[in-house]
């Protein structure tokens, strides 16, 4: 029996997730952006009462990591998608093993990170990341689906676009 085959209907299969999280990566070839956001709702979160300073620091940390490590965002792998030993991970976040691998347990319990033979992925990675830019980009791509339209009253966008017709 598998670890997804005996969790229940409401919760989501993580290994799909990553999978389509995959997929969508590949398809897009973005770049990566240089930041991450951290809001103040951070400091109302339960990893303030779960958790320890130094494992909200690992925590972090792993934020960041999601962000940098890998081709998909939130997954925490090397560029071929396979999972990074632990030992590096706690070398890169500065912290001794034992602290990451606490903070991973504590994660893992509370669903809020999920690791399998891809590597270490925050599953509301999401969440954390959702910025004012992403709750506009459905806005925008309606908006431009409406001006390709072939209307031929439509005038031509630019300067001196009320001069001329399409």
């Amino acid at each position: 029996m598998t670890e997804n085959s005996c969790a229940s209907p409401n919760k989501p299969s993580w290994d799909n997730i990553i999978e389509e999280k995959i997929k969508e990566a590949k398809a897009r070839n973005a770049k990566k952006r240089e930041w991450v956001v951290l809001r103040k709702s951070w400091l109302t979160s339960s990893i303030n009462y779960r958790m320890t300073l130094e494992e909200i620091a690992v925590f972090s940390k792993l934020i960041v990591m999601g962000d940098a490590f890998g081709s998909v965002p939130g997954l925490i792998s090397d560029n071929d998608l396979r999972a990074i030993p632990h030992e590096y991970i706690a070398h890169q976040a500065c912290c001794p093993p034992e602290v990451l691998e606490s903070t991973l347990k504590k994660g893992k319990e509370d669903d809020s990170i999920y690791e399998n033979h891809h590597g270490i992925f925050l599953t509301h990675f999401d969440d954390y990341q959702f910025t004012e830019y992403d709750r506009q980009k459905p806005y925008r791509q309606a908006k431009r689906e409406r001006e390709k339209s072939t209307d031929p009253d439509k005038y031509v966008r630019g300067k001196y676009g009320h001069l001329v017709r399409r």
